[in-house]
């Protein structure tokens, strides 16, 4: 595997959730914001994460109608699934110290927005996953 940000979710780090082989967690999160298979389909199909995340955008198809409850669980689950399928990055994130966050995420809820200012979501989903590791 190229050398990837084993701590952004746009790295072509492939996880298998549900029976289904995701390259990235962005992948699988877009997925999950909806239940038209026409949508769903295009992002399984989807090969950069970054065209994943601008599909995700699109707002031809309806939302989930729980999205926003379910959104931020749905990451974890996948930031999970990265760390638990991929032991040696585990271990990178154990001997991490410090704030964590997501280098690739320049919005104000994932990431830590152009002002350095935001709520760093992944950050803090990453820092949970680090403290669990490391109780054992």
């Amino acid at each position: 595997m190229i050398e990837q940000d084993i701590y952004s979710n746009l790295s072509v780090i492939p996880i298998g959730i549900d029976g289904h082989q995701w390259h990235s967690a962005e992948q699988y999160y877009q997925a999950e914001k909806f239940t038209d298979a026409a949508i769903i389909d295009k992002i399984k199909a989807c090969e950069n994460p970054y065209l994943c995340a601008a599909l995700g955008q699109t707002r031809n198809y309806p939302l989930r109608a729980d999205w926003e409850q379910v959104k931020v669980a749905t990451m974890e689950r996948a930031i999970r699934a990265r760390f638990k399928q991929h032991p040696e990055m585990a271990e990178r994130l154990k001997s991490s110290t410090g704030r964590l966050y997501d280098h690739m995420a320049a919005d104000d809820f994932w990431g830590i927005g152009a002002d350095g200012r935001g709520e760093n979501t992944t950050g803090s989903i990453l820092m949970r996953i680090r403290d669990e590791l490391n109780q054992g």
